[in-house]
């Protein structure tokens, strides 16, 4: 969303915070149209929110908590809390390639990519035999310090060929590496290749967000065929507006649900799909807050959450893999407004998610927290599901302590403490603070060193 400095300043002067920090706006939100170089368009700098009266009708404005995510014209979202937002965008058609021959720039050995994880063969068998292997061994413990074996990760995912879809916690542990995480970004434009030269080296997942109409699969089927991992963040509102979910419930958009679960099928490999993220918070039109605040509206979000995955299974979308995505505080933190109350099932999820971001002293009321502080709040929760878990959106501010050091601190608190994260995808945008790798020479040469690490290149 283009807003200037000064309304994103007068913005977070409104904001109350959530995790220690305010929420991040979504990109989804501009209505710009694409970019002339190919790119998407939309890319948004200042919070904003959705303030949605009971399920639908909201416009963007300035609520606390969590990430900000509209989108309405572009890939965008936003995480809450301390920890998360994301903005991007895509034009109305949903494409949000870059320029074709931009992967040229990068040296030969980053032009690899994650390969083996996409280079996916039509044996259906196979891949069902490691998606039930894997669900057995999550039944053993909450812990996801596990996953398929290499061979289930080269094996068949041509779900979309097939009518039996293995239950989520089995296709969740489809592209779950069995050691380390995947490494991803969401950026602007949707163009990883800028940030995989400074990293030096290609990134797992790319990440964007699409606001209700938009066709989210054009994007996919970029990142398939660039051998990337697509996460799509779908947003239930259109130029701001909220999509009610009763009228998802009563069946009012199974139409263009459908659609978009035919063009997922056809996609033919296995993708990311995180539909009301941070439904815990309280500043999306599809969150509890908006629909009624109580144990009523953690129902309401249930049934939507569940009809959107009925059309699409309907249909034999089977290669779409279900994010599940709270904040990582729930805002407010009343006792109908906690996360678990939001799950929509087992069946239901294929990877459990979560948002957190460090907002350093960006805002007045926020303060440094560490990426295990953050993340602890939640996780054993997360883990005990028994499925692998994404951080779809997180990042550090700079100020109010060492984001140098934040950002080294991250691979050993995987490593100790949060095995069962199996993916990780930085926020890489410069909005309300300057959120990006290479904010500065200290942290970018601890991105560059984080995102070496054997333990990111499973």
């Amino acid at each position: 969303m283009r807003r200037s400095l000064i309304v994103s300043l007068v913005f977070s002067a409104l904001l109350m915070v959530a995790c220690n920090g305010t929420p991040r706006t979504s990109p989804t939100d501009s209505g710009a149209p694409p970019d002339a170089s190919g790119g998407a368009a939309g890319a948004t700098s200042g919070p904003a929110r959705a303030d949605a009266a009971s399920g639908g009708g909201s416009t963007a404005v300035a609520s606390q908590g969590g990430s900000a995510g509209n989108s309405s014209s572009g890939s965008g979202g936003g995480s809450g809390g301390q920890g998360g937002n994301s903005q991007g965008g895509n034009s109305d058609s949903g494409a949000l390639g870059g320029a074709p021959d931009a992967r040229q720039a990068l040296p030969p050995e980053a032009n690899d990519g994650p390969a083996a994880i996409l280079d996916l063969a039509p044996d259906l068998a196979a891949v069902a035999d490691g998606r039930a292997a894997a669900a057995e061994a999550n039944s053993d413990t909450a812990s996801a310090d596990r996953g398929p074996d290499a061979a289930v990760l080269d094996a068949g995912a041509d779900l979309a060929g097939s009518d039996a879809r293995p239950d989520g916690a089995a296709a969740g542990a489809l592209l779950a590496p069995a050691q380390g995480a995947f490494l991803g970004a969401y950026v602007d434009n949707g163009i990883l290749d800028p940030l995989e030269t400074t990293l030096g080296r290609k990134l797992a997942i790319n990440h964007n967000f699409f606001a209700w109409s938009l066709d989210f699969t054009v994007q996919a089927g970029k990142d398939l065929a660039a051998n990337k991992i697509p996460l799509i963040t779908w947003e239930a509102w259109t130029n701001s507006v909220g999509i009610p979910l009763d009228d998802i419930i009563n069946g009012v958009h199974d139409a263009l649900i459908r659609s978009r679960a035919q063009s997922a099928k056809a996609l033919g490999k296995p993708f990311f799909l995180r539909w009301g993220h941070e439904m815990n918070g309280n500043w999306y039109p599809w969150d509890g807050s908006h629909n009624g605040a109580n144990q009523t509206a953690t129902a309401k979000y249930v049934s939507a959450f569940r009809h959107i995955h009925d059309v699409f299974t309907g249909a034999g979308a089977n290669n779409v893999l279900w994010v599940f995505s709270p904040n990582c505080d729930s805002v407010p933190g009343d006792s109908w407004n906690q996360w678990a109350n939001y799950y929509p099932g087992d069946s239901y999820v294929d990877w459990m998610g979560v948002d957190g971001y460090n907002w350093g002293n960006v805002q007045t009321t926020s303060t440094w927290r560490s990426f295990s502080a953050i993340f602890s709040t939640i996780y054993s929760g997360l883990a005990a599901k028994g499925k692998p878990i994404i951080i779809p959106e997180t990042a550090s501010a700079e100020g109010g302590g060492d984001k140098a050091a934040w950002i080294s601190g991250i691979l050993p608190a995987l490593k100790s403490s949060f095995p069962g994260i199996k993916a990780l995808v930085w926020f890489d945008t410069n909005k309300e603070t300057d959120w990006r790798m290479d904010s500065s020479t200290a942290a970018k040469t601890a991105s560059v060193t984080m995102a070496n690490d054997p333990y990111f290149n499973p």
